[in-house]
């Protein structure tokens, strides 16, 4: 039946597609296409790709054979193809055409599906379809050059057999987050075909304990010894003591259960839990750490008075995902009893898990004195809670930065916080970790330039690669000399293009070059598009030149544009009717929208005007402030002359709820007041 309805529909698009070269009727041709686009898409990817399968093994391989015969069927209908030119595009395969109508549907998928199709040039390695991440089209395809095998094996394969396995890490779409990948791959008519499954590293570390305890089963305490490493680290704990009797690493064996673990977790949490239920997830820094494995999250399995354990390597990034997942578990293991065990967590990770109907705080790591305060959690997360909250019934899990100001130190100008946030029973369980956006740039730049040692210019792609899950601060290259883009880790689509303008728009790029050569880094400020908040933005930026390109990640504020025009406003009306009239008429403004003016005097840091609070001027601006002394050092630190500016991030107190507000500020100083203007701050949300 598939193949009969197949037919008709291909008769449909050949009718409607035959080429005929008066450019009328092209024009009506490809009208005639456009409506067919989307009905020929759904009806492809619904008869091919909508099958369910018993085994993820024969989703994959179901999934591939489906490409392929959806490929067959639709690589003789002629698309009209015109070029710059006004020709037709033609293939060896396809005289009257390209065949790409089913790479095309599959390019239209954007599936969060763990089983989707995907095809590969066997000759370039270049990704022609990809039905969950279609940006990278065009990019070669590095993830096979870091299987489980040498590309040259895989290849080889492929050549001699009906199909293959390969593994290798890759985005999971519907996880939001990188983990192993078996796929299967076939060539055919000059193309791999592939599509695959996502193996947790959970279940292969709950594996590798079943297989120690079936070993010690066997021969008893004999078994100890060969404890093997399973991609991490395995270990044997004695359950009264916690002492370790074995260890992959044979140094650690005898020893305490380690203070890496010690660190995280309370030894007699752990007996009374292991006790209770037998089993349990625990994530602690690593005693051994490397790029992406900072921290170990490992499986805990009580039996014959001993304590079985494997773990394997997480980033920091993942390790907060999982802190949140242990969280959760802990809580349907327990109940409430959980949440005091939450709070009394040694972790610095601002573990938090909030009542969504009441707003009250049930559980907060390292800050006891907050729970059972009710806090909207538009002030914790810099959010529209509603928005929040559809959101997170939408997803498995979800990012969110926000701002956090280190009040306790002038040199902290700035710290974000990236939040890691799920929704579950009716609780919003949270955990997030502090950083550096200056710092996490220049590492992004730093890690970017070992890519390229390591890789050359193959590291271009694999930099560009990094688009399927944009981050906030996200690594670009260009050219040294030309400014072209070679390389861009969230806009794939900018790869070829001249990157100079934004950046020449508020820079000296001469007197940027000359900078790089003399420095190993240069910071540029400069407007452009954000795309996790999906805006233009003021952004700062940290580069540095290697081997002839410039490597770059930065960082966004906010536009600032409209805060600098409402400063120039009070300016303009200071110059043209004078102090009182200035201040006066800032009062006036009475803004209720986002955006709000205000005037400090410089010497005292006290309010002369106010334009949403007008009642505020006389008062000093630490009285609805958080951080008055970091502000207070950040201003004399950067308002020196008339018209220098600056922006930064001040907490601001509510005066009626009390509740922390972050806005970002721009000042500027002129005749001995500091002029300032504000908006609230955007969290993004990757």
């Amino acid at each position: 039946m598939k193949t009969v309805l197949m037919g008709a529909l291909v008769a449909v698009l050949a009718a409607a597609s035959y080429p005929v070269y008066a450019d009328e009727y092209l024009e009506h041709v490809n009208d005639m296409l456009g409506v067919w686009t989307d009905m020929r898409n759904d009806y492809l990817i619904e008869n091919f790709f909508g099958e369910s399968y018993p085994t993820p093994e024969m989703a994959a391989m179901g999934t591939v054979s489906n490409a392929i015969e959806m490929y067959e069927l639709t690589r003789a209908t002629p698309e009209v193809q015109v070029t710059d030119r006004g020709t037709f595009v033609s293939h060896p395969h396809n005289p009257y055409g390209i065949p790409v109508v089913a790479f095309d549907v599959i390019n239209s998928m954007r599936t969060l599906e763990e089983s989707y199709p995907f095809v590969i040039d066997a000759g370039t390695l270049e990704m022609l379809a990809e039905g969950a991440f279609p940006g990278t089209v065009g990019l070669y395809a590095a993830f096979l050059e870091d299987a489980d095998r040498p590309l040259d094996a895989i290849l080889r394969d492929l050549q001699d057999s009906d199909g293959t396995w390969v593994t290798y890490a890759f985005e999971n779409p519907g996880m939001g987050m990188s983990q192993l990948k078996h796929a299967w791959l076939a060539l055919y008519d000059g193309y791999i075909f592939g599509s695959g499954y996502y193996e947790s590293p959970d279940v292969r570390t709950i594996k590798a304990v079943e297989s120690m305890i079936r070993m010690h089963d066997a021969a008893g305490n004999g078994s100890f010894a060969p404890v093997p490493a399973y991609r991490g680290e395995s270990f044997v704990l004695d359950a009264e003591t916690m002492r370790i009797i074995n260890h992959t690493n044979a140094d650690a064996a005898g020893g305490a259960i380690g203070g890496a673990m010690d660190a995280a977790w309370d030894p007699d949490a752990i007996s009374g839990i292991l006790d209770r239920h037998g089993s349990m997830w625990v994530s602690y820094p690593s005693t051994t750490p490397y790029h992406g494995g900072e921290y170990v999250r490992a499986y805990l399995q009580l039996h014959d008075g001993h304590v079985f354990g494997s773990g394997y390597g997480t980033s920091p990034e993942a390790r907060i995902q999982s802190l949140v997942g242990e969280a959760i578990t802990l809580y349907e293991l327990e109940g409430e009893d959980a949440f005091p065990m939450i709070t009394s967590s040694a972790e610095s990770t601002s573990m938090a898990v909030v009542d969504v109907a009441e707003s009250r705080v049930l559980a907060y790591a390292g800050s006891p004195a907050a729970v059972g305060h009710t806090v909207p959690l538009s002030s914790i997360f810099d959010q529209d809670s509603d928005m929040l909250l559809q959101s997170l019934q939408d997803k498995p899990g979800l990012w969110v930065d926000t701002i956090f100001v280190d009040s306790s130190s002038v040199a902290s100008a700035e710290m974000r916080r990236s939040n890691w946030l799920v929704l579950h029973d009716g609780r919003l369980f949270a955990a997030g970790h502090a950083y550096s956006p200056e710092a996490r740039s220049i590492d992004v730049v730093n890690g970017a330039i070992e890519t390229y040692k390591t890789h050359g210019e193959g590291a271009f792609d694999r930099i560009t690669w990094q688009s399927v899950r944009p981050e906030i601060v996200y690594p670009f290259v260009a050219d040294a000399q030309t400014w072209e883009l070679v390389a861009h880790g969230a806009l794939p689509e900018r790869v070829g293009v001249c990157c100079a303008a934004p950046i020449a728009a508020s820079n000296d790029l001469d007197a940027a070059r000359q900078a790089l050569g003399q420095n190993p880094g240069i910071w540029l400020e400069y407007t452009f598009y954000n795309p996790i908040a999906e805006r233009y933005d003021f952004k700062r930026t940290y580069l540095s030149t290697h081997d002839g390109y410039t490597f770059a990640a930065g960082y966004y504020y906010a536009n600032l544009d409209q805060l600098d025009a409402l400063i120039q406003e009070g300016i303009g009306l200071y110059d043209a009717e004078g102090r009182d009239a200035a201040l006066a008429g800032i009062n006036a403004m009475m803004t209720t929208g986002a955006l709000s003016a205000f005037v400090l005097d410089q010497e005292t840091l006290d309010i002369a005007a106010h334009g949403r609070i007008p009642a505020l001027a006389g008062t000093n601006i630490g009285s609805v402030t958080r951080n008055y002394e970091f502000l207070q050092g950040y201003l004399g630190a950067n308002l020196q002359d008339d018209g220098d500016t600056t922006a930064t991030y001040v907490i601001y107190v509510h005066p009626e709820t009390g509740a922390s507000i972050p806005r970002l500020t721009l000042f500027h100083l002129y005749g001995g007041y500091i002029f300032a203007a504000d908006r609230p701050y955007t969290a993004y949300t990757r």
